[in-house]
């Protein structure tokens, strides 16, 4: 499992959560929502991907949908935690809310490995995100009643290309939607997708092991 941050406290305490547990690994990044917070916690948040265990740099990104930050300070986050990664030749996991356009134009100016998190854009930014090299992940709102438009862009996506998640605590699958979402429940998100791409739970199990293991290096960590 990966564990990510969203600022300096979240990124110590995935970093914690590693340490702690073989089978788990960190992310350490400022979300978007926080990148005004990015000039005070920039440098410690950097110090902590030369901790063991650290195998990507997120969750970082740009949102559009919800401002707290104007779009220029997020991406001047967004584009110094791309340069780590570059440095460092570690993946990212990008948070995209209504920013197709700034992420790919962001994404083109950096040789990085992107994890596009808790994919729910159009399918045809799903074809050109895949042509720049991105992951897509997967979560709860795959099982959503309405998502039939998401769960066709998931049908589509490259076996080498799939991942899933959790994005607890939100995003619970159908069966617990609006409760508090945790990991244990990405199964039933993996079910969903294999019923979409009609192939049996255990092959895509399979298949979005293989890409996380590749992207993320568990073993070279």
């Amino acid at each position: 499992m990966l564990a990510v941050g969203s600022d300096l406290e979240s990124s110590r305490a995935a970093v914690a959560c590693a340490s702690r547990y073989d089978d788990v690994y960190a992310a350490v990044g400022l979300h978007p929502h926080e990148a005004g917070r990015f000039p005070d916690e920039a440098a410690e948040i950097e110090a902590l991907l030369d901790q063991p265990k650290v195998v990507a740099v997120g969750e970082i990104g740009i949102d559009r949908g919800r401002e707290n930050w104007s779009v220029d300070v997020q991406t001047l986050a967004f584009h110094e935690q791309l340069a780590w990664a570059q440095a460092r030749n570690l993946p990212v996991s990008i948070h995209n809310r209504n920013a197709d356009a700034d992420v790919l134009s962001a994404l083109e100016n950096f040789s990085v490995v992107a994890v596009l998190h808790c994919f729910s854009s159009s399918a045809a930014f799903a074809t050109q995100a895949l042509e720049a090299g991105c992951m897509l992940s997967f979560a709860g709102n795959l099982t959503f009643p309405k998502a039939n438009s998401l769960r066709e862009v998931a049908r589509s996506v490259p076996a080498e290309c799939l991942l899933i998640e959790s994005d607890a605590p939100v995003l619970a699958p159908q069966p617990w939607r609006g409760q508090r979402n945790e990991p244990a429940r990405v199964p039933a998100v993996c079910e969903t997708l294999a019923e979409v791409r009609a192939l049996d739970v255990e092959t895509v199990a399979n298949d979005v092991w293989k890409t996380a293991e590749r992207v993320f290096r568990w073993g070279a960590a």
